[in-house]
């Protein structure tokens, strides 16, 4: 059956920036709040930012993930539910890398991750806090968020340097906070990219591999509806077209995050 009314149309395109299934977009559509809300608050934007900071980050360990690849996607997220905070979908194995560029820590006298972030275990869901903002990672309960942790401790361990979680952290100030946080609730607008890599810096800039061409991508960002009022520098490159030399493409990774080994 065509989807013809206006409330599958909005809905629609709402999924074309945040990845959502029908069931996620179409009650956000019938609110009657903006088609893509933004961050209710600048450390709601904050921590949006940083989160798309760490992800850009946690993708290049998804790329090392055996056999190692700069061709395989390596998405941190897959979609994101945005209103008065963001829900997150992770990909598979991308919650370990993430967490280890945002728990706070003190690596061999340096901080590293973000300063003051927490975070609250729900039956379904871990929900990342810093200060009143929030951000719920969807799908990780316990187990998972247990899961993740072991991927960072286990990185700890194998860079050998001395660490003490969930202390320290950097708070040095994030530029154009609106930026970063606009871009985290469209991330779908680069689903098919290979992967993406930001820089924030004022103004932000953003490049990625293979999928949607810079016009596409300024199109959606000047639309009147999905659209932000943020300003962005874009740089598009072709996927490679060969990939790492097989003979390279073992990395270390923990056993029980490896279902598929190179010979």
């Amino acid at each position: 059956m065509t989807r013809s009314s206006m409330t599958d149309r909005l809905a629609d395109l709402r999924r074309s920036y945040t990845g959502e299934n029908l069931s996620q977009a179409v009650p956000a559509v019938r609110a009657g709040s903006p088609l893509i809300p933004a961050a209710s608050s600048v450390v709601q934007a904050e921590l949006e930012s940083r989160l798309l900071i760490a992800a850009s980050a946690a993708s290049s360990y998804l790329q090392f993930r055996p056999p190692a690849s700069i061709i395989r996607p390596a998405h941190v997220f897959t979609a994101v539910s945005p209103g008065a905070n963001v829900r997150l979908h992770l990909s598979p194995d991308a919650l370990g890398p993430l967490l280890y560029e945002l728990v706070p820590r003190v690596e061999a006298g340096f901080p590293m991750g973000v300063q003051g972030l927490s975070y609250v275990q729900h039956r379904r869901s871990a929900e990342l806090r810093l200060g009143a903002a929030s951000a719920v990672l969807s799908g990780v309960d316990a187990a998972a968020w247990a899961r993740g942790m072991r991927w960072v401790e286990w990185m700890v361990g194998f860079r050998g340097l001395d660490t003490v979680l969930w202390t320290g952290g950097v708070n040095d100030p994030v530029p154009e906070l609106a930026t970063g946080s606009a871009l985290l609730r469209r991330v779908n607008l680069f689903a098919s990219a290979s992967w993406i890599r930001v820089l924030p810096r004022d103004p932000w800039f953003v490049e990625w591999a293979g999928g949607p061409s810079v016009d596409a991508v300024e199109a959606a960002l000047r639309h009147p509806l999905g659209g932000a009022d943020v300003s962005f520098g874009f740089r598009r490159q072709e996927t490679p077209a060969v990939d790492i030399d097989p003979d390279l493409r073992t990395w270390p990774w923990p056993a029980e995050f490896v279902s598929v080994v190179t010979d």
